[in-house]
């Protein structure tokens, strides 16, 4: 895997590069178990976070980086550059207004191009929270195969609710999130599963 700032020779072809010299950013969120923080990251040449993401190693690099309270809340401290531990972050997310692309795994893959992947309703614990969201898998995947593949590193989930253990009055709203396997404690698809209440979410 490469380092920050350089591309990797198995770059995803589904994630587009972005036209010569353009300089992109977008807002994102770090959250782990004693940081929050949001700022801007450099796209480089790829069209999708996930992308980016998982083809990285590494810290990863804000600017205009403002810490953040437990609870979303901005505080009064802004640095001009941040450089995060991947293996420090829970999740990363971005609010609904901030996704320009989509995540990575709503088209065919392009390891099993005939193979379409389905949305389903997942339901992540993290050390510090309950994530809620859909996710896109193969529609013959089943919960022990997705906990038990270690790729991608950074799993993308889109409309997720995520709820504090420490608090549970303290609720986020994601457009996208991209979940830390390592951070992962335990998962459940939802459709298995039933009404989740304590994650916020239920199923028809």
């Amino acid at each position: 895997m490469s380092a920050w700032g350089n591309a990797h020779s198995g770059f995803d072809p589904l994630g587009q590069a972005a036209p010569a010299g353009e300089d992109r950013w977008q807002t994102i969120e770090l959250v782990g178990p004693h940081l929050r923080v949001s700022g801007k990251i450099s796209m480089l040449r790829f069209a999708r976070l996930s992308d980016l993401i998982n083809h990285s190693r590494g810290y990863v690099r804000l600017i205009d980086a403002q810490l953040l309270r437990r609870n979303g809340e901005p505080t009064n401290l802004v640095v001009p550059e941040l450089m995060v531990n991947q293996d420090e972050i829970t999740f990363i997310g971005q609010k609904d207004e901030e996704v320009s692309s989509l995540p990575a795994g709503q088209s065919d893959g392009m390891d099993r191009p005939l193979m379409t992947r389905t949305a389903r309703q997942l339901v992540i614990f993290t050390p510090g929270h309950t994530l809620t969201g859909t996710v896109y898998l193969f529609s013959e995947t089943d919960v022990m195969s997705f906990v038990d593949t270690p790729d991608p590193r950074f799993v993308p989930m889109v409309k997720v609710t995520a709820r504090s253990l420490a608090d549970r009055r303290v609720i986020s709203h994601f457009g996208l999130l991209l979940v830390n396997r390592t951070q992962m404690t335990a998962a459940s698809l939802l459709e298995r599963a039933g009404s989740v209440a304590e994650s916020g979410a239920s199923v028809d």
